[in-house]
């Protein structure tokens, strides 16, 4: 009976550790898993900003190239439609999906810095859409412009997120500089 007892109590040690160490490899998929969607959050939602940067600058310089009394005269001409809110929110609205969503993973699984560092992404690029909204579109462009200057922040917070997400990868070196102005296959100065 000793015999039969420390087979059967082999038996479920052995049982009881090979479980073990099944829970413990699919708790360290999970979490792998779940860090490269947040990292893959962070990508779509550093990416998608600056898409809808792009579309802020476009947006602003057909204000710019489309007004005055030239632009009325084609739109009664029939030179040019006007400007339909409905296709401007459906042209903004593809990449906002994508910003929203990126957006939400992060709040439901980043860190305290990585959801302040996302909200602030978000903020700036309301200053780039509202730097693109208020341009009158009869003003030249000049270096103390709203939407330089709303760029440029939305560039700075791009940059905070970025580095973020490197820390939380832990990928590569974790402070590096974004904004060099070293480029590949040219010395530096």
């Amino acid at each position: 009976m000793n015999s039969t007892l420390a087979a059967l109590l082999g038996s479920a040690i052995t049982a009881f550790a090979s479980l073990f160490v099944v829970l413990l490899q699919s708790r360290l998929r999970r979490r792998r898993r779940e860090r490269a969607d947040l990292q893959r959050a962070y990508i779509l939602m550093l990416s998608g900003a600056l898409r809808l940067t792009h579309k802020a600058e476009a947006l602003r310089q057909t204000r710019y190239w489309r007004s005055g009394l030239r632009e009325v005269g084609n739109q009664l001409l029939g030179g040019h439609k006007p400007l339909d809110p409905m296709v401007l929110h459906d042209w903004l609205a593809r990449d906002m999906v994508t910003v929203e969503t990126a957006w939400s993973e992060i709040w439901t699984s980043g860190d305290q810095d990585g959801i302040a560092l996302a909200n602030g992404l978000m903020t700036a690029f309301n200053g780039v859409m509202d730097a693109a909204v208020k341009s009158s579109g009869t003003q030249e462009f000049d270096a103390g412009d709203e939407m330089l200057v709303a760029s440029s922040r939305l560039g700075e917070a791009r940059g905070q997120l970025a580095l973020h997400a490197r820390r939380v990868a832990r990928l590569g070196p974790r402070d590096v500089d974004l904004f060099t102005d070293r480029e590949y296959g040219r010395p530096a100065d």
